[in-house]
């Protein structure tokens, strides 16, 4: 089971999201350009995310090469890479 927030979402309401659901992963790259305040401020701006979990994504992107910083349908997905290159920030979408 995952909890969020006061809600419990089973985990065959998670399977049945993604079965029905054409969700795309943002993935976000590392490169020699950006700062990891940069990074960071575009990831608690553009998804919301908390300050603790933008540096925590900003570190994987900087040791891994790139992380998943989001999951959504293939139109929202878009939107958001389009955001993240509007501020110099290399990001696409997987499956």
């Amino acid at each position: 089971m995952t909890q969020t927030l006061d809600v419990v979402i089973t985990d065959e309401d998670v399977e049945q999201l993604v079965d029905n659901e054409d969700l795309w992963a943002v993935i976000v790259w590392n490169d020699d350009v950006n700062t990891f305040s940069h990074v960071i401020k575009a990831l608690v701006e553009i998804l919301n995310h908390s300050l603790a979990r933008a540096e925590q994504l900003t570190n994987q992107i900087h040791h891994s090469g790139k992380a998943v910083v989001a999951v959504r349908p293939k139109e929202e997905a878009v939107a958001i890479v389009e955001r993240f290159h509007s501020r110099g920030i290399q990001a696409t979408i997987e499956r």
